[in-house]
């Protein structure tokens, strides 16, 4: 395969392909030197071809990336990233010694960081790294085992990395589900504001009022009702815009509280866009938990906050509930922390693991 062949004439979409690809187009590279150098290329011939297999695969899984589910579930990555582990170990194996050394630095950088200290492939690895130094004592068996240790290092980076993908895809179809329920809500006060009426009915003086997020209205003067029907007070009172104003104040709190709790997240090339999932969680939660609190103070669940005064302490009090969101996704943080803090390679020597 020619140069012209290996290079697209486009720029691709994404940063995560290009970097790949440039890693793809390195070890393709690298991998017809090692052949040309070895002495022993018959023996090496399948190891070869198995690599520009390898590399072959990573690269159509990168000019794939058009499918939206195999991009979201991270299939496509995957394949990119083991089969770029495949080759580099299938170059490790058939590279001339010197090179094997030079490598050393970034291996020991790479193992080091992603095998617990405890593991006994780390304690062998230590070991190895005796006899991979001296030329002399880099026998076969030696690089067989230090490749073992390399593999099983990155398979345990594509592990830390899956379980950040994971975390992040079960929060975006939990942020994308809370919002059409938002949604729907808001469109249930649009089209029918009298079905769920977010109003109170609280009593000023010797008078009964109705209380709503955009409008007021007198039931009772002086105990004599001022409306004949409680049902057509509070059609002509609650207007369309009420529920999307209380969640649209809701999401805004919710924003600036989950705003607030992020900066403490900490955000490497490993999150994969988890501070943004998490985000996209908090604005739909601050607009529900906006519009269930004040259902559930209309509903007299909260004794003695039954009857707000005035529309303004409506709106109020929708602040005040989608910034208390924080107190329900604070665990959800603290678990985003957790698996970020387990990408113990996000930036790494030897390699880049762009998503």
């Amino acid at each position: 395969m020619t140069p012209e062949q290996t290079l697209p004439k486009t720029i691709l979409r994404g940063p995560w392909q290009e970097c790949t690809l440039t890693r793809i187009n390195e070890l393709r590279a690298l991998s017809e030197w090692a052949y040309k150098e070895s002495d022993q290329a018959a023996k090496w011939e399948s190891i070869y071809h198995a690599t520009h297999r390898h590399l072959d695969r990573a690269r159509d899984a990168v000019q794939k990336t058009r499918s939206r589910y195999l991009s979201f579930n991270g299939t496509l990555l995957e394949s990119a990233d083991s089969n770029i582990d495949a080759a580099e170990a299938n170059l490790l194996r058939m590279a001339p010694k010197d090179y094997l050394i030079g490598q050393l630095p970034s291996l020991i950088v790479h193992v080091n960081r992603h095998l617990p200290a405890n593991d006994p492939r780390l304690q062998e690895f230590h070991a190895l790294l005796r006899e991979l130094k001296d030329p002399a004592k880099c026998t076969d068996a030696a690089r067989t085992q230090l490749i073992a240790v390399v593999r099983a290092a990155s398979s345990e980076a594509s592990r830390e990395i899956m379980a950040v993908r994971q975390f992040r895809n079960v929060l975006m179809v939990v942020a994308m589900a809370l919002t059409t329920i938002a949604v729907l809500v808001a469109a249930v006060g649009l089209f029918a504001a009298d079905w769920v009426p977010i109003c109170f009915t609280p009593q000023r003086g010797t008078d009964l009022m109705l209380v709503c997020p955009t409008g007021e209205q007198v039931l009772q003067v002086n105990g004599k009702p001022a409306q004949l029907n409680m049902n057509e007070a509070i059609k002509s009172t609650a207007h369309p815009q009420d529920l999307l104003i209380l969640e649209l104040l809701g999401a805004v709190s919710g924003a600036v509280a989950g705003a607030v709790s992020l900066q403490r997240l900490r955000v490497n090339s490993g999150s994969l866009g988890l501070p943004v999932a998490l985000a996209m969680l908090k604005l739909p939660f601050g607009a529900l938990t906006a519009f269930v609190g004040l259902l559930l103070m209309r509903g007299q669940f909260v004794p003695g906050l039954s009857a707000l005064d005035s529309s303004a302490q409506i709106i109020a009090w929708a602040v005040l509930f989608g910034s208390s969101q924080q107190v329900f996704t604070r665990l959800v943080d603290q678990q985003a922390q957790a698996v970020v803090s387990r990408v113990r390679g996000a930036q790494r020597t030897g390699r880049t693991r762009s998503r």
